[in-house]
């Protein structure tokens, strides 16, 4: 089985622009299938102001390779919705990487 490359997004958002976020991702969604990839977990960080240091949202989000993460950033139908992220983001972070064993402590016998 091949490994899957990882993609974590930090995300802020503009004061009020939940609804518009939830309907943007939701497109995003849809094109990042196209490429196989699956948001893993999408974590809604607890009490965020807008502009604060903590994103409102962070996500993790799999590709069945580098590039297929490389295909979905040059799509098109991703860049035509770049005016509209701009209406609703503040600012991004992305960080790529790959899955690695979970740390866990080994139950006794």
């Amino acid at each position: 089985m091949s490994e899957r490359t990882i993609l974590v997004a930090s995300l802020w958002i503009r004061a009020g622009a939940v609804a518009e976020f939830e309907a943007f991702e939701r497109r995003v969604a849809g094109i990042q299938a196209r490429y196989g990839a699956r948001i893993e977990r999408a974590i809604r960080v607890a009490g965020p102001a807008a502009n604060a240091a903590e994103p409102f949202e962070v996500h993790v989000v799999s590709f069945p390779t580098e590039q297929a993460l490389a295909a979905y950033r040059a799509d098109p139908d991703l860049a035509a919705l770049a005016e509209l992220r701009a209406t609703i983001f503040t600012r991004t972070t992305f960080v790529v990487g790959a899955d690695v064993a979970v740390y866990s402590v080994p139950t006794p016998r």
